[in-house]
Order: structure tokens, then sequence, then C-alpha cells
């Protein structure tokens, strides 16, 4: 794909994506945009322009009036979206190196969303955009660990569970829930579905028993090197969680004390109350993401998986205190 083809294809991603800076778009440009994508979908250098797509930092281009557009998020969405159905018909038919290039390509996309920017280091609340492109990662990283783990994938641990800046997607070690977690949500959102994929009847008829127990016994060796990271998580994120709805109980009391309400803080106030509360949001939502992870193993996976203490690893004690919340949502 040349420099023009790659530009008209981000042009018709921008305008069915309805990304900012494209309105007035008639509907002929509209079903011209449609059909631009749809025949991309057909055109046999697809799966390598969209591994060269999702490995880009950002994804620009020129627009009519001379200006620069970026579609980063709805581009990459849409690679991803064309490797997936890729990996459903013509996965099989690559060799090893083109498996493995492709994996590389889809952690590469993982871990520049993952990677902490100086921007990112003060933002709490995660973008929306970028959690959708998270989720979307998750799937085909699932996907791949599903076919490839733990003979072809025998680096998926250090993949995915290393700190960002030790090559992997997750956190830093005491990293506050929000922007600089959004690789923590992949990790969890992956085996999740990993799990499904494996053990769920609903689910495990996609791949065969042999890969199924194939995976498992995959897992039983590095589970140990898992475990301990979700651990720390929980216990981190749930004691922020606590810290933020102290903190906001306090601020309560402190304006109820003098006669106000929350409409009539004054703009410090309410500024160090939003802190607050997206901290609370923050941590409340990476914790039930962890818990539904968790249910998971709870329900799949050998009981030794959580009832094992080692090394101050007690999932037990941890979700008997979790039972002392008197609501359905953690926040």
């Amino acid at each position: 794909m040349n420099e023009s083809q790659r530009q008209s294809l981000l042009s018709a991603i921008a305008i069915s994506s309805g990304i900012a800076g494209f309105t007035n778009i008639t509907p002929q440009q509209r079903a011209d945009a449609f059909t631009n994508l749809e025949q991309f979908k057909s055109y046999p250098g697809r799966v390598a322009a969209c591994v060269e797509m999702i490995g880009c930092d950002s994804l620009q281009f020129a627009t009519a009036n001379g200006n620069t557009a970026d579609a980063t998020v709805p581009g990459k969405l849409y690679a991803l979206g064309v490797i997936q159905e890729f990996l459903k018909v013509g996965y099989n038919g690559l060799n090893d190196s083109d498996r493995g290039q492709l994996r590389v390509s889809i952690v590469t996309a993982a871990r520049q969303l993952a990677m902490p920017s100086v921007a990112d280091a003060s933002i709490i609340k995660m973008d929306e955009s970028k959690r959708i492109l998270a989720m979307k990662i998750a799937v085909l990283l699932a996907d791949l660990a599903t076919r490839e783990f733990p003979q072809r994938w025998q680096t998926f641990v250090t993949d995915l569970f290393a700190p960002v800046s030790s090559g992997g997607i997750w956190c830093e070690p005491g990293a506050d829930a929000g922007a600089n977690t959004i690789g923590v949500k992949i990790c969890l959102e992956c085996l999740k579905l990993i799990t499904e994929d494996c053990t769920d009847s609903d689910f495990n008829a996609k791949i065969s028993t042999v890969r199924r127990n194939d995976i498992l016994l995959g897992f039983n060796e590095v589970i140990h090197q898992i475990l301990p990271l979700l651990f720390e998580l929980l216990s981190k994120q749930y004691g922020d969680l606590n810290n933020a709805k102290n903190t906001l109980t306090q601020m309560n009391q402190y304006l109820a004390s003098s006669g106000r309400t929350t409409a009539q803080m004054s703009p410090e106030e309410k500024a160090q109350y939003q802190i607050q509360l997206d901290k609370r949001d923050a941590a409340g939502a990476i914790l039930a993401d962890e818990l539904g992870t968790i249910e998971k193993f709870c329900q799949s996976m050998p009981l030794d998986w959580m009832f094992k203490v080692e090394n101050g690893v007690d999932f037990v004690a941890a979700l008997l205190h979790l039972l002392q919340e008197d609501v359905a949502k953690i926040q």
C-alpha cells in the first residue's frame, strides 16, 4: 500500500468513525468511505498494511483543506478488526516466522498504549477511546494465546506481565489507577478470555481438547509469576479506593460543619473533590476488572491457585475481607 492509498484509507476511517474535524459530510462521501473500507478487506496486502498501522505511534493524514487530522484510535481499531477477521480464516496458513511477526506487532501495539506519557502522568480517568482500543487488543492477544501458548509463545508472561519499563505491558509497582494502568486492563481481560475459552462450555468448542489441555498445563507452570502481581494490584487499589472514600467523607463532613453542600464549594474545593472522585472511580474500576478475572479463576481453574498461601499472597483472606463491602459496586 503506497502513501496515497494509506491517506485515502485513513480518510475513509475518519469519515466513517465521525472523528472531530469531519463535519458536513455528504451521504455520497459516507457511501464512498464505506466502499473503500470494505474493498480494503479483500486487498491481498491488507494484513501487512494493518500490522504497519498498529505499529505506528500515531496515524495522521492530510484533509482536503490542507490541515492534518489524527485517526490513531479509529485507525488502529479498524486495523485490529481486519486482523481479527484474518485470524479466523487465514492464520493457519502462515509460517512460523509470519506468525511470530504478527504476534510481536500486536504486543507492540499493546505496549504503545500502555506506555505512560508525560501528558498522562497527572491523568486519573482512563480515556474512553483508549479503553475500547485496549479491549480490542486484549481479544486479539487472547486469541493468539489460545493458538500459540505455551509451545510457540514461550515469552507470554514476560511479554505481558513485566512492567512497561522492562518490556511488558503491566503497570509499574505502586502505580495509581487510571491512564497508567491501561496495560493492566489488557492483561486482566486477556486472562479472563483465555480462561473462558479453555473451560467454559459456552466457549470451549472453539478450540480442541488437546489445545485446551496444553494451555492449562502451560498456565500451571507460569501462574506463580502472575498471581503475586494480581495480589499486589488488589491490595494497592483497594487501599487507594478506601483512602479516596475516606477523604470524600471527611470533605463532606467539613462542608456540613460549615452549613454548605458540594454545590457551594469554591473552585479550588471542587477541583480537589473531583480528584478524589476520579481516584475512587479509577481504583474501583481496576478492582472490578480484577475481581472479574479472579472469579473466572475460582470457578474454572485449580483450587490451589486461590487457596495456596505463599510469600504473603493470601487470596482467601483478601476475598473474605471484601465480603464486608456492603454494596454491589465496589465504589
